[in-house]
């Protein structure tokens, strides 16, 4: 997707990462274009009716696969960031998920995150995604 000349274009290579409770995608944007590039998805754990008879911990099980996800996020953009040449990232992430996403990236992906924005846009379109970053 190309941005329109109303909006400034991104002055360096930068990896857009969009989260969820469940998934995170990657966007590449560099100059005028934006592209998604992948999806990660953390796998979906179903209850059965045997568990359903025994006390589960929802919240805990909510934490672990927030956890997995994240931990594998941070070693797919560690990747992306050491051989790929992005210079800047820009993380959308639940205000509720700020924390623990901040606690499980990797130090030096941490390095290069220019802004964490505390909104849940994964399930928005790429034009919605584009604008509501560059209008800021």
């Amino acid at each position: 997707m190309r941005i329109s000349d109303h909006y400034s274009p991104f002055k360096e290579k930068t990896l857009i990462l969009v989260t969820n409770n469940e998934r995170a995608r990657l966007f590449r944007a560099d100059d005028r274009e934006v592209e998604e590039v992948e999806t990660i998805e953390t796998a979906d754990y179903g209850i059965t009716d045997r568990v359903s008879e025994i006390d589960v911990d929802f919240d805990q099980m909510k934490i672990n696969r927030l956890k997995e996800l994240y931990h594998a996020l941070s070693k797919r953009v560690l990747e992306m960031v050491d051989h790929d040449g992005y210079k800047a990232i820009i993380a959308c992430v639940p205000e509720v998920n700020k924390q623990h996403f901040v606690n499980d990236m990797h130090t030096d992906v941490q390095k290069h995150i220019k802004e964490l924005v505390p909104k849940n846009l994964c399930s928005m379109d790429l034009g919605n995604i584009v604008r509501i970053l560059v209008e800021g």
